[in-house]
């Protein structure tokens, strides 16, 4: 019998903002919407929304904004198995991240999705 795979919303949200809107950007969720500040990690702003965190990222490429989302599972196998199964691309070529245990795939539309092992007490 196979696994019933279980996917549950992550933590990490990202937006991917085009170079020239990037500081306007930043300003509107700092001192506009006025979120909690949790600091700069790898060139990116973090604040907290909600039981999320919201990740602000310069894309010096990009020529509008982008929206990426974390999955998490128990099983990273056979959840890929499974997507596998339903035709889903992996994307991993999207971002790279040496050593992690997760992986990347989009929906059919094109939103980017981060496959994570889903995290203690989560």
């Amino acid at each position: 019998m196979k696994p019933v795979i279980q996917f549950v919303g992550g933590h990490n949200i990202a937006l991917k903002i085009p170079k020239f809107k990037y500081e306007e950007t930043v300003r509107f969720y700092q001192d506009i919407l006025r979120l909690p500040y949790l600091g700069q990690e790898q060139g990116s702003y973090k604040f907290q929304l909600g039981p999320s965190t919201l990740w602000l990222d310069c894309m010096d490429n990009y020529s509008q904004q982008d929206v990426w989302l974390e999955v998490q599972t128990d099983d990273l196998e056979a959840a890929s198995n499974h997507l596998n199964e339903c035709g889903v691309d992996r994307r991993d070529e999207v971002e790279i991240h040496e050593g992690a245990a997760g992986y990347w795939i989009s929906d059919p539309c094109g939103t980017i999705l981060r496959v994570n092992p889903q995290r203690e007490g989560d």
